[in-house]
């Protein structure tokens, strides 16, 4: 059941920032349920992403509607849940905060040098090409949020989710 009694951590980010990084320090270090966005991608952004063309806007809502139904189902499962997908458009951002209004967003930066070789050494169908392709339509948050640093590994995450009280 959604409510107050719930948290629920929503990292967003640029492809290679390292939201799942995050996430799994979350999970391991304070016990949250953790949900990968990605595991819900449609076949046809699946397809987008190997031919490394653009997603639809249908794609994207059929997409949000998806991840909406699946966190609510987690909800009623779990009391804590980190959930992580780009969130590249203000747009679902805001929806899902209207469908989760006691989420916190947290923006996952990283230094370009570094977010490019996370993405080298990733093996699946993310190449370097499309995710610079990509994060160009990564729109900056146009509501607050907290913001995590991934440059330096977990003892530096860690520190940052003490600074931000997310640790309680």
């Amino acid at each position: 059941m959604k409510d107050m009694n719930n948290k629920l951590l929503i990292l967003f980010g640029k492809a290679g920032t390292g939201k799942n990084y995050v996430a799994k320090i979350i999970e391991k270090e304070y016990k949250f349920y953790f949900y990968d966005g990605d595991i819900d991608l449609t076949e046809d952004m699946i397809t987008a992403i190997k031919d490394k063309k653009d997603f639809t806007d249908k794609m994207r809502d059929t997409y949000f509607e998806k991840i909406k139904n699946h966190i609510s189902e987690l909800l009623n499962n779990y009391n804590k849940i980190v959930f992580t997908q780009g969130l590249f458009k203000n747009k679902h951002r805001i929806e899902l905060l209207r469908e989760f209004p006691f989420a916190e967003f947290i923006l996952i930066e990283s230094d370009e040098d570094i977010l490019i070789k996370r993405i080298l050494k990733r093996n699946n169908y993310i190449t370097t090409e499309y995710a610079n392709k990509i994060n160009k339509y990564f729109e900056k948050p146009n509501f607050s949020c907290k913001k995590i640093t991934n440059n330096k590994g977990e003892n530096e995450i860690l520190r940052q989710i003490r600074e931000l009280g997310m640790d309680s």
